[in-house]
């Protein structure tokens, strides 16, 4: 018989309890958590039937759905034994009759339910609390991976004076040997959780926080998932943030910073075309404010009391984007329970925000064209056409010429979508806007923690901030900021608040003296143009030789393992390359690995 454990929809005063098993499967629903001691060797049958070893109740589940057969040493298979919705593993549906191997950790998908066989630990081994910079380099490390895997960060507020140890310790067992926990702040604390689905990130959320609550430890956390809520670190960090703090939506544009010229003039032509229906393109780096312009469009046009919905394409597989774009009839396909509207029916007279239009599979972009000609959609499943009186403003942080030359990207789409296009210029390029933001995001974030007046800039925090690269842009100040205010106790915000590995390790170089010592001015961020450099800046030869020699000597004591050097480093294995790269030096390559 199976244990109930937790619902996922209610937390009780109980952490969750164990079979005293070598392996356990835990079984996580809509509205079940359970937990199923697993024998050393045997065939278990997974179903809805009454006589099912182990009973689901998801509707999706066939009567006998699939069969989970144990070997010895930890060996395990999972069958598919005739199911109607099928069993999946690694996002594949099995073949009925077909065999394939899980490991510990790995999660098999029925319906809406979700399987996982684990170790059973007899007890929780000590787990390390490591510092925010190896957190922010494991998350960019996964980013640049070039694979699109599931994972999620969740981030953990704790009230009251909680020593981290006990946090640690009140939490380890409801978190997998490869999850990683890290220190955001005073109490607050941040969590990676690789190869994690959004629904297993609910699970795992919803037992910490239980266990912490069976400590009478009261606590908030904000969890997000790649690439469902972001690409990048500065995204799913912010996300995670937002949710934290509990706003499921980002919040609405307000004081906006608008500083530089190149700035003004852009907005000053996003305001002449806001007055228009014409179809707008936003292009930009990643975390420079797309989102914002088209909400500024949105706000400043005649449809600003109509809906403004916004969908990112790159987030979103190709199946669930038609269907969340142009809706679906009921039966459509596995899972369609009910007809539902699209996002471009959900926007009467309003506007529909198109973000990582470059990241959209062909097959879209050419029913995406047919809507924008005819201004009919077809709901996946149905015959009939409907109507929709919707504006359309799209972004990319891509050069969709290039895509257009590469065959990616539909040249007719990109005419229609491009009437007008705005070109927003990373933050690095607009210097003048970095201290405005860094204060109108600290006044935002005190009044929002209520307790405090906002700090101010020292003037070294300053000088740093303002010649940082920030390859995050404004979503990576933000980010910054709002970890700063919780470092800091006093009225300024200090060199010690920022996060200066990081930002060490992403800019050119600059130096922060000990204590008492006067602090010397960082290294430009722009530095002049050698004169044998080609046309290209370049750091102080000192600085740069210094650098280089860390950077090799690491390499060296690690056997030329390229990963395990930049975690030393404290920085990511696509910064090292580049560093690498740009001092000339082969980076090592495996045997028979070809050269650029």
């Amino acid at each position: 018989m199976l244990e109930s454990v937790r619902s996922l929809t209610t937390l009780f005063d109980t952490p969750l309890q164990l079979p005293p098993a070598a392996f356990h499967l835990l079984i996580m629903g809509p509205e079940l958590f359970l937990a199923q001691a697993l024998p050393k060797n045997g065939n278990l049958t997974i179903g809805r039937a009454d006589n099912a070893d182990i009973r689901i109740t998801d509707p999706l589940a066939s009567r006998l759905h699939a069969r989970l057969h144990v070997g010895e040493g930890g060996l395990f298979e999972i069958e598919d034994i005739g199911s109607i919705n099928r069993t999946k593993v690694r996002d594949v549906a099995l073949e009925h009759g077909a065999r394939v191997a899980v490991v510990p950790g790995e999660a098999v998908t029925i319906g809406s339910t979700i399987l996982m066989v684990q170790e059973t630990r007899a007890a929780a081994r000590n787990r390390r609390v490591w510092p925010h910079t190896h957190f922010e380099a494991r998350i960019e490390e996964e980013c640049t991976s070039g694979t699109r895997n599931p994972f999620a960060i969740i981030r953990l507020a704790v009230e009251g004076n909680q020593p981290a140890g006990t946090v640690a310790d009140a939490i380890s067992p409801a978190l997998r040997t490869s999850d990683m926990l890290a220190l955001f702040g005073p109490s607050d604390y941040e969590i990676f959780l690789p190869a994690t689905p959004p629904e297993l990130s609910s699970a795992i959320n919803n037992d910490l926080i239980g266990r912490l609550r069976a400590l009478s430890i009261v606590a908030r956390t904000g969890i997000a998932c790649h690439p469902r809520d972001g690409q990048t670190p500065e995204a799913l960090v912010a996300r995670s943030s937002e949710r934290l703090r509990g706003k499921e939506t980002p919040a609405p544009v307000d004081g906006v910073v608008v500083e530089d010229p190149r700035m003004r003039r852009v907005y000053a032509l996003a305001t002449s075309a806001a007055r228009g229906t014409i179809s707008v393109l936003i292009l930009g780096e990643t975390g420079v404010g797309k989102d914002v312009m088209a909400q500024e469009i949105h706000r400043l046009s005649p449809r600003a009391k109509a809906p403004f919905v916004a969908i990112n394409c790159a987030a979103v597989s190709e199946g669930l984007l038609e269907s969340e774009l142009f809706g679906h009839e009921k039966g459509a396909f596995t899972g369609a329970t009910e007809a539902k509207a699209g996002l471009l029916e959900t926007a009467p007279g309003g506007t529909v925000f198109l973000d990582e239009i470059g990241d959209m599979p062909p097959k879209l972009q050419a029913t995406l064209l047919r809507v924008i000609q005819t201004r009919q959609l077809q709901r996946v499943g149905s015959l009939k056409t409907r109507p929709i009186d919707v504006r359309f403003i799209a972004a990319t942080h891509r050069n969709l010429e290039a895509e257009i030359a590469a065959g990616r990207f539909r040249q007719d789409l990109y005419y229609r979508l491009n009437g007008i296009s705005l070109d927003i210029p990373p933050l690095r390029e607009r210097r003048s806007e970095i201290l405005p933001l860094v204060r109108s995001f600290a006044a935002q974030f005190a009044r929002e923690a209520g307790d405090k007046p906002a700090p101010e800039i020292s003037t070294d925090a300053g000088r740093i901030l303002e010649t940082y690269p920030w390859k995050g842009n404004v979503r990576e100040v933000r980010n910054v900021v709002e970890r700063a205010l919780l470092l800091c106790d006093g009225p300024e915000i200090l060199p010690e608040h920022l996060p200066i590995e990081t930002m060490a390790a992403n800019a050119i170089a600059f130096s922060v003296p000990a204590p008492g010592a006067p602090m010397p001015g960082p290294v430009s961020a722009e530095p002049a143009v050698s004169a044998n450099s080609g046309g290209r800046p370049t750091a102080p030869a000192d600085v740069v030789d210094e650098e280089k020699e860390k950077i090799l000597r690491v390499l060296a004591e690690h056997a030329g393992n390229q990963t395990q050097a930049a975690k030393a480093l404290g920085i990511a294995r696509s910064t090292l390359i580049a560093r690498l790269e740009s001092y000339g030096v082969p980076r090592p390559r495996k045997p028979g690995e070809q050269t650029d």
